[in-house]
């Protein structure tokens, strides 16, 4: 029925279609962010940092050690999450607070 209004649509209510952005720009800026990007630049100040490590003498042997430092850094870190989540686990929640 032309006349009904059911479910009808007109021509000038329709918004327009538009694409859907790609999986690689969602990644990057699927949210919207707000504050500085510390970890952004933390990373690039440490690629730089390793880059001029190689111009020293000696540098590559100096950037194995650093490589084996984060390795032990990072094993350290995730063995202290464990811990925590054990403890957390183990202990009673505190009354009153919710």
């Amino acid at each position: 029925m032309p006349g009904s209004g059911a479910g009808e649509v007109r021509s000038d209510q329709r918004r327009p279609v538009r694409r859907r952005p790609g999986r690689l720009w969602l990644f990057f800026w699927g949210k919207k962010r707000r504050g500085f990007p510390g970890l952004l630049v933390g990373l690039l100040v440490v690629a730089l940092g390793l880059a001029l490590l190689f111009r020293l003498p000696g540098g590559p042997q100096l950037s194995r050690y650093a490589g084996l430092l984060t390795i032990a850094v990072l094993i350290i870190l995730i063995l202290t999450s464990l811990v925590l989540v054990v403890v957390a686990a183990i202990r009673p929640p505190r009354r009153g607070r919710r």
